[in-house]
């Protein structure tokens, strides 16, 4: 029998480096703000996570103070504990081709809690969108929907970064704290530059 202690599990989250900068391409991602902003923020979120949906209002306030100088780049990195995150997400990309992601995206994080009861509980906010029913119905079918979802969170698990979400990034780099005057003060920062 072999008695030899085993090592102690290492449960440390990873150490953050505020100062490593990421390369994240856009690619297929949805923008928010002005596609030519000088400041990039971009963000991991699942559609079921209140975490997640507490996020949207520092991103509209940093969306309203800095309209020209600031996009954020939504990423989707639906948890396996949430079954109907992925399909809300898939319902998100869908509303976007018809125009209307940032509306939806909107109404599903107003109601995630009652995902969980009914995943198709967006195809009611497409319907108050004045969406193409059929056309939304049809898109969330399309594979390369599903193949933008999971390359999204590709790119967080490639980073080894912690895959907690939300996660943000503001040009490419973890920003301390998350409110509206810490993520000033590092805009600002890179708009003087």
């Amino acid at each position: 029998v072999n008695s030899a202690p085993k090592p102690p599990a290492n449960n440390k989250k990873p150490q953050v480096d505020y100062n490593k900068e990421y390369k994240i391409p856009v690619g297929d991602s949805v923008v928010l703000g002005n596609p030519g902003a000088k400041v990039t923020i971009t963000e991991w979120m699942d559609f079921q996570w209140p975490y997640c949906a507490r996020s949207i209002s520092l991103v509209d306030e940093v969306l309203a103070k800095y309209p020209n100088d600031v996009r954020v780049v939504i990423k989707n990195f639906p948890l396996g504990s949430h079954k109907e995150a992925n399909k809300a997400a898939l319902y998100a990309l869908a509303a976007g081709r018809q125009g209307k992601y940032k509306e939806m995206y909107k109404k599903i994080f107003d109601n995630y809690k009652q995902l969980r009861n009914n995943e198709d509980l967006p195809l009611q906010y497409a319907e108050e969108l004045g969406l193409n029913i059929n056309q939304i119905k049809s898109d969330i079918k399309d594979p390369a929907l599903q193949r933008q979802i999971n390359q999204e969170a590709e790119q967080l698990k490639g980073t080894g970064m912690r895959m907690a979400v939300p996660k943000f990034l503001i040009n490419g780099k973890e920003p301390q704290g998350r409110d509206l005057n810490a993520w000033s003060g590092i805009i600002d920062g890179y708009l003087k530059k």
